[in-house]
């Protein structure tokens, strides 16, 4: 009997160091969002596909990373006395800017230029593994910094909405470059979220979720998570739309991100999901858009108490 427990012990850590390694592989090695992905699902490949006018160029950051970018015209109306605005997409883990596209279309009349680019280790990126929102952030920054004096309006989705906000706090506030942000299914932990990846997937979490972030860890990687007192700082207008079915990142936490920052509001989806927020309600989305666009742009005084809720 012993001898089997003896066994069965030694095979179960075998399974979990696979397992481990498996996971902390596939953290750093997302699914490459790519031409030949979008083009065997039927949707564009660039934003000339939708008729959109673009120049594409690189983002040249240490160590030889480059991140692909696609700089797009956008159709605002001329503003009398107001400056550009540039919207910059950041896409979540295991996607690109192929998928941002699906969500060009609702910004094209509010900017003047619609910005979106490859995270490293995302489809076209060269050189370069995720570091989970680590290193990320300071390629934000620098993509800002490229793009000159323009206002920016940042839009994130999951991951990519953590990169957008921990890159304002770091400007820090209030920021004459960061008019707002859009938050597309934010989380507070990145480990709350890497278990709610796993869960949808069906696959198990905890404790291999625990033994994968220390590999990360032991290897320099600290993923990117949010907090409420760094998120008081926070003074840029901010809008956070989440569906309420979303499985990966909790409602909850887009709630205390709302609670948190003093001019915030939160857009909850019904039957909406993680990713497709955008598209469940797409007139009730658009129009929350336009609308804190608006306020945005034309800086009209925002709700007096943070965390004010539309669905």
């Amino acid at each position: 009997m012993m001898g089997l427990l003896i066994l069965f012990g030694v095979a179960l850590a075998v399974l979990l160091t696979i397992l481990t390694a498996m996971l902390a592989w596939d953290m750093r090695h997302p699914p490459r969002h790519t031409v030949g992905w979008a083009i065997a699902r039927g949707l564009p490949c660039d934003p000339g596909d939708l008729a959109l006018k673009f120049d594409e160029w690189t983002l040249d950051r240490p160590g030889g990373v480059t991140l692909p970018v696609w700089d797009v015209s956008g159709q605002r109306s001329a503003v009398n006395g107001q400056p550009k605005l540039t919207a910059v997409i950041v896409h979540g883990w295991g996607h690109s800017r192929i998928d941002a596209l699906q969500r060009v279309t609702t910004f094209m009349p509010l900017v003047d230029r619609i910005v979106l680019f490859d995270l490293r280790g995302h489809g076209d990126a060269a050189n370069g593994t995720c570091t989970l929102g680590d290193r990320e952030v300071g390629d934000l920054a620098a993509l800002i910094d490229r793009l000159g004096s323009e206002r920016i309006l940042l839009i994130g989705h999951s991951m990519g909405a953590v990169v957008a906000i921990s890159v304002a706090l770091e400007m820090g506030e209030p920021s004459p470059r960061i008019a707002g942000i859009i938050a597309y299914g934010p989380y507070m932990e990145f480990h709350r979220s890497l278990i709610g990846r796993l869960k949808v997937a069906g696959l198990p979490g905890r404790p291999i979720t625990d033994f994968a972030l220390l590999v990360q860890r032991i290897a320099g990687v600290r993923p990117r998570s949010l907090n409420e007192r760094a998120l008081r700082n926070l003074r840029c207008p901010l809008l956070v739309i989440h569906g309420v079915n979303d499985g990966v990142s909790p409602l909850d936490h887009s709630r205390r991100i709302v609670g948190a920052v003093p001019s915030a509001e939160l857009v909850e989806i019904q039957d909406a999901a993680h990713v497709d927020t955008h598209a469940v309600d797409q007139h009730g989305h658009d129009a929350a858009i336009r609308e804190f666009v608006r306020r945005t742009v034309v800086n009209e005084s925002w709700p007096a108490e943070a965390g004010h809720v539309r669905a």
